[in-house]
């Protein structure tokens, strides 16, 4: 670097490129520049100014959330976090929010532009990173959730983390009891409900559909169990059974259940009702809330008492999946 207008763009630019093409001022000023040299970035616009004071965007980077939620990040003081809907939205759970929101430390000044800030205590075990940004863990981010979200839109976010395998009842749990008492807390009991029992649905679909049925007061399943035949070879891994009834769900997504599938899915059923069982199937229609033909089914059957004391005629080849 020659002169007070002879700039390196190399450092800053690396550095921007790492954070959505958002950098802070401190990072201008670490990687070598002067103060005079930033101004001069500033009036070329390489640099442009952001609702964050001492947050600059780089001409050219794409606005995008997730440069948003940088800016607050790099505004914010040190332990702040993406939190709450942007912290969901990073995990792809949401929609990201127009403004994000961010959580610092209870004793931290919050007064900083482009940004929704919450103060709160955040311990270790609920920090983490995804994808280079610090967030809280997925548990505490649905619990905080909870004090914003109106009940449909946390039910959805709760089915999605669950189904997808990212988080758990369990987890969940914790995490409200390490932050205490909240807002919106009875929405998030609802929310967790239909997984108190520890069901834990194999995709996003087979989450909604634990929720219709939990919504009907209807007997809870099992989910994701492997049936077996009488001589304990492998069937099928089912979506949901109800074993006193002797009654099995299956959800047909579109992704797994097409037309292809479908030689494979009747050789299935044949199967799973050779053993006994009964197999009813749900697809993207039963998910409609005018739909009601799924609850007609499974009630016809459900509402009446189990067909026999369970495990007396629990046939040998129904097994818990490994």
């Amino acid at each position: 670097m020659t002169g007070a207008h002879d700039v390196d763009d190399d450092g800053f630019l690396t550095i921007a490129e790492s954070q959505a093409g958002a950098v802070a001022n401190r990072q201008l000023r670490s990687s070598g520049l002067t103060a005079e040299q930033v101004k001069v970035l500033l009036r070329r616009r390489v640099l442009r100014r952001t609702p964050a004071r001492g947050v600059y965007r780089i001409a050219g980077a794409e606005r995008t959330p997730r440069q948003d939620l940088w800016v607050a990040l790099l505004a914010g003081p040190e332990g702040a976090l993406a939190s709450h809907l942007s912290a969901a939205a990073l995990r792809g759970l949401l929609a990201a929010p127009a403004v994000p929101h961010v959580t610092v430390p209870r004793w931290a000044n919050g007064k900083f532009g482009g940004a929704i800030v919450h103060h709160a205590q955040v311990n270790g075990v609920d920090r983490g990173t995804y994808e280079g940004i610090d967030v809280t863990a997925l548990g505490r981010t649905i619990v905080d959730c909870a004090a914003i979200l109106g009940p449909k839109a946390l039910n959805s976010l709760v089915d999605a983390a669950f189904g997808k395998g990212l988080c758990s009842y369990g987890k969940v749990m914790d995490a409200w009891e390490r932050a205490g008492r909240v807002r919106g807390g009875a929405l998030l009991e609802a929310a967790l409900a239909p997984y108190s029992a520890g069901a834990e649905p194999g995709s996003v679909k087979a989450a909604h559909v634990l929720r219709r049925i939990w919504d009907w007061g209807l007997p809870m399943p099992l989910c994701e169990k492997e049936i077996r035949d009488a001589h304990g070879g492998f069937i099928a891994k089912v979506d949901f059974i109800w074993e006193p009834w002797w009654l099995i769900l299956e959800y047909d997504g579109d992704e797994f259940h097409g037309p292809r599938r479908w030689g494979i899915d009747d050789r299935t059923q044949a199967a799973i009702e050779e053993v006994g069982y009964r197999l009813e199937r749900a697809d993207r229609f039963d998910l409609r809330p005018s739909s009601t033909r799924l609850y007609d089914r499974l009630s016809s059957v459900l509402l009446d008492p189990p067909t026999g004391p369970w495990p007396v005629r629990r046939p040998p080849e129904a097994t818990s999946a490994a």
